[in-house]
């Protein structure tokens, strides 16, 4: 990995999201009638966003669409499906729930002959009856945001911090990529610490406290690799304890935290429009309905700092071109 390299590749990846990345073939006509249920796991805004993506699509289709709060763990999440099945839902969609523990979900709801979507988390070897897992490139995700420390730096080296997360198979996958990219750029780059970060440290003060334990321990450390923007807001607090101005944050998605970006906050984003998951979603479903092959998504991302924040106005990430009329003429619709 040359200076060269990751300049042109931070570079076309902070540039904005301007084609529509979907299939090009029609995944047939569009039922009446049909209803949509969309899952949350977690109160965390990708999932919320996603979650939101999916009832707007159904219902430019005129489909009924409702989105229901998984309760944060796994029995609610099957609960939440159990719930949508018996009540006759058309499809199922899960927003970042674990497709291990959601398996027994996903047999009822192909029993039921309702399609089932799984947006973020995608597995190797999913469940059966799970028609489509929805979700971007994180190892690619993981490995611009290396680029990034190496670009920032000038190839000069660097000690860098990384979170893991058991909870969440896609940002392993972006670490992975993440690490990668540490691994290419050159000894002089190295992760001094991996720390192990559940789900509950997400804007508590506890996971505060922990990352401003590392940031007081590794203080020659200027780079933290935060899975997710997720831990964004624990990151700021974290600096805030800590005293550790001099530390950026990186992490994959984008739903809250570009308006800190904006007003100086050390942060590092990049991931999709995460809105857009849901109509992602709704195509697979309809794919699954007239017995289409599944196609493999192309999920467009976006790098976002400090150089390019203010070229959107919104708190996400989001596309720079009309992604729903996109999706309505491929479904025919109008």
């Amino acid at each position: 990995l040359t200076l060269a390299k990751a300049q042109a590749d931070v570079a076309a990846a902070r540039k904005p999201m301007t084609r529509f990345t979907g299939p090009k073939t029609s995944p047939g006509p569009v039922p009446s009638g049909k209803s949509v249920v969309s899952i949350y796991s977690v109160p965390a805004p990708l999932p919320q966003r996603s979650a939101a993506g999916v009832v707007d699509a159904a219902k430019h289709l005129g489909w009924s669409g409702k989105v229901v709060f998984g309760n944060g763990n796994p029995p609610g999440w099957l609960a939440a499906i159990n719930t949508a099945v018996t009540g006759g839902a058309s499809a199922v969609v899960m927003s970042a729930g674990v497709p291990a523990l959601i398996a027994p979900g996903i047999a009822k709801a192909k029993a039921a002959g309702a399609p089932f979507v799984d947006i973020f988390n995608g597995v190797p070897k999913p469940p059966p009856g799970l028609v489509a897992q929805i979700g971007p490139p994180e190892f690619t995700e993981g490995y611009r945001l290396a680029e990034w420390i190496v670009v920032n730096t000038n190839g000069k080296g660097a000690q860098i911090l990384a979170y893991n997360s058991p909870q969440f198979s896609d940002l392993q996958v972006a670490l992975r990529g993440f690490e990668q990219g540490i691994k290419d750029a050159g000894p002089s780059y190295k992760i001094v610490n991996v720390t192990q970060s559940p789900a509950t440290d997400i804007g508590t003060s506890a996971g505060a406290q922990r990352m401003a334990a590392l940031f007081e321990k590794y203080t020659e450390a200027k780079y933290i690799f935060c899975l997710s923007e997720s831990w964004a807001g624990t990151f700021s607090r974290a600096v805030q304890q800590s005293g550790r101005k001099d530390i950026t944050g990186l992490g994959t998605d984008g739903d809250f935290f570009l308006p800190a970006i904006r007003k100086g906050a050390k942060f590092v984003e990049i991931g999709p429009d995460t809105n857009e998951y849901g109509w992602f979603a709704v195509d697979a479903i309809l794919r699954a309905m007239n017995h289409k092959p599944a196609v493999k998504y192309n999920v467009p991302f976006r790098l976002m700092d400090s150089t390019n924040a203010r070229s959107t106005s919104g708190p996400a990430i989001a596309n720079s071109y009309d992604y729903r009329s996109a999706w309505l003429k491929l479904w025919g619709k109008k």
